[in-house]
């Protein structure tokens, strides 16, 4: 038969891909697809066109129970590479928090959902938990890009916020805050925030 394409999620990040077939599959039905990630379960959502973005990659066959089962099995193994990733972050001082993860189906390649609250040179984290794990561990950057400064709400100068108005420390109203994290409550709330602000919001990062 003719080759088909077939449009396809795939990965906690729900990402959307085409993919070519040489078997038909129905809407909704679990695949094992070659991603450019690597090889992963996958969800056919319907038919594509052969115009439009390039091919993602391919449909190797429908997923089995031992699939599932695997999958379910790597579930556990990327709860504890996440928090073996946060353990080692913590060691090396590093600005960081794991929020998820996901071991491919073939076991070869990791990525870890992360933000971070400032800038710092990760490859010694990733290069370690690669050896430890025995998997090519890669990062998902979901920390979104903060906002200019628009400057006190109170006396509309910038930068220097409230220190220029008259009000002698209006800041402690909260009008011109920075959204600076300083404690490790604050770190935990901010963080809790974000995450259910990129659920809301359908955020997708998707891996270079």
């Amino acid at each position: 038969m003719s080759e088909q394409i077939y449009l396809a999620s795939y990965g906690q990040g729900g990402f959307l891909g085409r993919f070519r077939s040489i078997t038909l599959h129905e809407r909704g039905e679990r695949v094992v697809a070659r991603t450019a990630r690597g090889l992963e379960i996958s969800s056919i959502l319907g038919t594509g066109s052969a115009s439009g973005p390039p091919i993602e990659g391919e449909i190797l066959r429908a997923a089995t129970s031992e699939d599932d089962a695997t999958e379910r099995l790597l579930r556990d193994e990327s709860s504890a590479l996440v928090m073996s990733a946060q353990q080692l972050a913590e060691s090396l001082h590093l600005p960081l928090m794991f929020l998820d993860g996901e071991i491919l189906l073939d076991r070869r390649t990791a990525v870890l959902q992360a933000v971070h609250w400032d800038d710092c040179e990760a490859t010694t984290l990733f290069e370690t938990l690669s050896e430890q794990h025995g998997l090519h561990v890669q990062l998902a950057d979901l920390t979104t890009t903060p906002k200019k400064a628009t400057g006190c709400s109170t006396c509309g100068a910038e930068k220097s916020g409230c220190d220029s108005c008259g009000t002698g420390g209006g800041c402690s109203t909260g009008s011109c805050s920075k959204g600076a994290v300083k404690s490790a409550e604050e770190l935990t709330s901010y963080f809790a925030g974000l995450r259910k602000q990129m659920e809301a919001s359908n955020v997708r990062i998707p891996i270079g």
